[in-house]
C-alpha cells in the first residue's frame, strides 16, 4: 500500500504561493532600490564633511605658524576665501573658510575656522577652534 499524505501535493507549488513570494520578492528590491541612492547621498555627504575638517584644520595649524603677534594683528572676522596650497595657489574645490580671532586673555587668542561648502539643499559648515598664546 503506498502512503500518500495528507494536504501535500504532488504537482509543486499553487499559482497563489507562486504570486505571494513574487509579491515579497519585488517589495524586498524595492526597498533596496530606493535606499541605494540615499545611501551614495550620505557617503558623498560624510567624505565632504571630512575632507573640510581636513582642510579647516590644515589652515588652524598655518595660522598657528604664523605666531601670536601675526594673529594678534588681525583680530575679528575675515571674508570666506579658498584654500591655498602651499605655493598659495588656489585650490579648486567648493570648500570656503573663514577665520574669526578674538582675544581671550592677555597672553591668549581664540581662533576659531569656520569651514563651508554647498550641498544641493543647503550650505554646510565645520566649525573648529584652538588658541595661540603668546609664550
Amino acid at each position: 500500500m503506498g502512503r500518500h499524505r495528507q494536504g501535500v501535493s504532488s504537482q509543486g507549488f499553487s499559482l497563489a504561493e507562486t504570486m505571494v513570494a513574487l509579491v515579497v520578492i519585488v517589495l524586498g528590491l524595492t526597498a533596496l532600490r530606493h535606499a541605494f541612492p540615499a545611501n551614495l547621498a550620505i557617503e558623498h555627504q560624510a567624505v565632504e564633511r571630512m575632507q573640510a575638517t581636513l582642510l579647516g584644520k590644515s589652515q588652524l595649524d598655518t595660522m598657528r605658524l604664523e605666531g601670536f603677534a601675526a594673529l594678534a594683528a588681525t583680530r575679528g572676522s575675515t571674508t570666506p576665501e579658498p584654500f591655498r596650497d602651499s605655493q598659495q595657489q588656489v585650490i579648486v574645490s567648493p570648500f570656503r573658510w573663514q577665520a574669526d580671532i578674538q582675544q581671550a586673555a592677555d597672553d591668549l587668542l581664540a581662533v576659531h575656522v569656520r569651514v563651508v561648502w554647498p550641498w544641493p539643499a543647503q550650505t554646510h559648515q565645520v566649525r573648529l577652534a584652538t588658541y595661540v598664546s603668546r609664550h
